[in-house]
């Protein structure tokens, strides 16, 4: 099963797995509706977009690992930041390959290697996550998971009053959490907080609303 959104991607992506044998249940462009066609096909094996209309592909396919263990996922996706790629390893996904680098015959190599079992990441994922763990500065060693959610809602341009509703928290428990942050990370001004988010992979451009965040 394909879950993306670009139609013509898919289609390459399906005609790519007939091309080996494979049978193409369904081709979905909305995890909505990947959902439900799971429950139905029960495939074997599902590409998956991260970058999805309608939401996260990752934090789907976790989801559907965990309601279906036999289901095996394979990230296809040009997201490449070293956040991603750490969540790439800690999600239990069965495999990556970024859309950036990677010809049609590392694809094959990959649904073979998941498919009998095995996993299978592109090297841009130990690359990535390396740098990420090695640098001591970095907000995964300084900030702690309610801060990173915080920091990534401040990273969608969010103000203190939506970012305290989504939470459940006052804003002036939000304001002090910003300060925190800024002080930990050794940025001061909200602006630039809103970059460092975009810039190491906590929020991506598609989720940010129609008001665009200041200039830095």
């Amino acid at each position: 099963m394909i879950v993306e959104d670009q139609l013509l991607v898919a289609e390459l992506f399906a005609a790519h797995c007939r091309g080996m044998g494979l049978d193409v249940v369904a081709q979905c462009d909305r995890l909505e509706t990947a959902a439900s066609v799971l429950r139905k096909h029960k495939p074997d094996l599902v590409l998956l977009d991260f970058s999805m209309p309608d939401g996260n592909g990752l934090e789907a396919g976790v989801k559907w690992m965990e309601e279906m263990p036999q289901l095996r996922v394979i990230g296809v996706s040009s997201h490449r930041d070293p956040w991603t790629m750490l969540q790439v390893q800690r999600s239990g996904l069965h495999g990556f390959v970024d859309k950036n680098e990677q010809r049609p015959d590392v694809l094959s190599e990959a649904i073979e290697a998941v498919l009998f079992g095995r996993t299978f990441y592109t090297s841009i994922v130990s690359d990535a996550s390396r740098v990420l763990r090695h640098d001591r500065t970095a907000f995964v060693h300084v900030l702690s998971d309610y801060e990173m959610r915080v920091l990534a809602l401040i990273g969608e341009a969010k103000d203190d009053n939506e970012i305290g509703a989504i939470l459940g928290v006052s804003p002036s428990t939000v304001q002090s959490r910003r300060r925190d942050i800024m002080r930990k990370l050794n940025i001061h001004s909200t602006p630039k907080l809103i970059h460092y988010a975009l810039a190491h992979g906590l929020v991506r451009t598609e989720h940010l609303r129609d008001k665009r965040p200041p200039q830095v």
